[in-house]
């Protein structure tokens, strides 16, 4: 998904999964880049470099919408060579300096409708929340039903949806000089539909990301970030690896 600052750390979430900051109120942006290997929320979202880019609106009242694309290649999406996140929340800061985040997010992978329903499907819907204050930040995501074509390990019948999943990160972001910071993050996900992902011994899985990222005074942006899991899962490379990952944003 869209990198929403982890939903906190620019730059981590090809783990993505993470939710990047909404558009200034008032105003529409765009962002294109390119990343050396698409995860989402450690997990490989296809082989090679993936390009990606979105538009965000936001309004003088907080709310905010948006689009983010990218491009992915995994055999369960039935062919799949696009991912389509649609999305919408509210944000705003405290008077104490307290940051926050609610919204909506629909993952949609257009090649799968195309060919026809697949049970179950990888389109998914989700609520996240995410709360920071300084360098550190706390998001949380929950998926009530589908999750990216995640069965029930249950039961015997492949076409039965996992139910669900969930999930809660730390965040830490630090500038390291006027361009560059460093950026940190671990996540719990858990639930049944993470439980199809973490293996045959575990229901749940640990994400680690450790990371420098530069933003530049023109919209160009860049990033470097080791990713890993504990997932323990036949053909599963659990080794760290390495995201780059090159932005450029815009106003409209």
């Amino acid at each position: 998904m869209k990198s929403f600052k982890y939903l906190a750390v620019a730059g981590l979430v090809g783990s993505s999964a993470l939710v990047s900051a909404p558009a200034m109120a008032g105003s529409l942006t765009g962002s294109v880049g390119v990343m050396s290997q698409y995860l989402f929320r450690g997990i490989e979202q296809g082989p090679g470099a993936a390009g990606y880019g979105g538009l965000d609106y936001g309004f003088d009242s907080g709310f905010y919408v948006g689009t983010w694309a990218a491009t992915v290649g995994f055999a369960s999406a039935s062919g799949s060579s696009s991912e389509v996140d649609i999305y919408a929340g509210y944000a705003g800061e405290s008077a104490g300096g307290l940051g926050y985040d609610v919204g909506v997010l629909y993952y949609w992978y257009p090649e799968e409708d195309e060919a026809g329903s697949a049970t179950p499907t990888n389109n998914t819907f989700e609520i996240y929340g995410s709360l920071g204050f300084g360098p550190v930040g706390l998001s949380a995501y929950y998926a009530p039903s589908d999750y990216f074509a995640a069965s029930d390990p249950d039961t015997p019948d492949p076409t039965d949806d996992a139910g669900g999943a969930y999930g809660v990160y730390a965040s830490f972001s630090t500038p390291m000089t006027d361009k560059l910071s460093f950026d940190a993050a671990v996540g719990y996900n858990g639930g049944s539909g993470n439980d199809a992902f973490a293996g045959p011994n575990d229901d749940s899985y640990m994400e680690y990301n450790l990371g420098v990222s530069a933003a530049l005074d023109n919209g160009f942006g860049m990033s470097f970030a080791l990713v890993m899991t504990d997932i323990e899962a036949p053909g599963v490379d659990d080794d760290p690896k390495l995201v780059v990952d090159g932005s450029y944003g815009f106003d409209l």
